[in-house]
């Protein structure tokens, strides 16, 4: 079975998987700032192997396409639905709302990612509903303007907003177009400059973490 990561389009998934690993394991120790740049990573080079798997497909081996079809869907289910969920949950301290949010999160990612394995794009080359992709860099957004946002709001701002992604994710009026060409360097900018920027705020963060004390006493 390892043979198939000597796919290149698998072996830039199998890179994702080891930032995604490593977004989580930072995530989970605290470090949610350096997790989700971690995680950013994982989520453009979820675009390229795509990218490179069309680009290489007559040199690909037989059962390389199948194998990665699948081997990119879990990929898509750790950054775009695990991730984020861990992170509401986590911003929101264990909160009731944190909660139904990561529940909802789970369930209609899950929903919407079978969905696509089996019926695909569009016709006219669309996705059916908002993309799970699209989970990590709005958790990168949110918690970048999170200093500008008072402690006791922000957990609440989080929960709701992925409460609300959670029913587009399943919503089948909106058709996406996925991101491809000349969109998947503008995403890889976005994700680089996004996650530098997340590894600055480490240290308003922990400045922060006496703040966050404050306001749970």
């Amino acid at each position: 079975m390892i043979w198939y990561l000597r796919d290149y389009a698998n072996a830039i998934t199998a890179l994702a998987y080891l930032f995604a690993v490593i977004g989580l394991f930072l995530a989970l120790n605290g470090k949610i700032e350096l997790g989700v740049a971690a995680m950013l990573w994982t989520w453009f080079l979820d675009h390229w192997d795509g990218h490179v798997a069309r680009k290489t497909s007559h040199l690909r081996r037989p059962g390389a396409t199948e194998f990665g079809k699948c081997f990119d869907g879990f990929a898509d289910f750790v950054h775009g639905v695990v991730f984020p969920a861990a992170v509401v949950i986590l911003v929101g301290h264990g909160s009731v709302l944190s909660l139904v949010a990561g529940l909802l999160l789970v369930l209609a990612g899950a929903i919407r990612l079978s969905h696509f394995e089996s019926v695909g794009l569009t016709a006219d080359v669309r996705f059916t509903g908002i993309p799970v992709s699209y989970d990590t860099p709005l958790i990168a957004i949110l918690i970048l303007v999170r200093p500008f946002v008072p402690c006791t709001a922000f957990p609440d701002m989080v929960a709701i907003a992925f409460i609300v992604l959670a029913v587009l994710h399943v919503n089948t009026a909106i058709k996406v177009p996925p991101i491809r060409g000349r969109a998947i360097p503008v995403a890889t900018g976005f994700a680089v400059i996004a996650s530098i920027a997340l590894a600055l705020l480490i240290e308003p963060a922990l400045s922060r973490q006496g703040l966050q004390l404050n306001c749970h006493q």
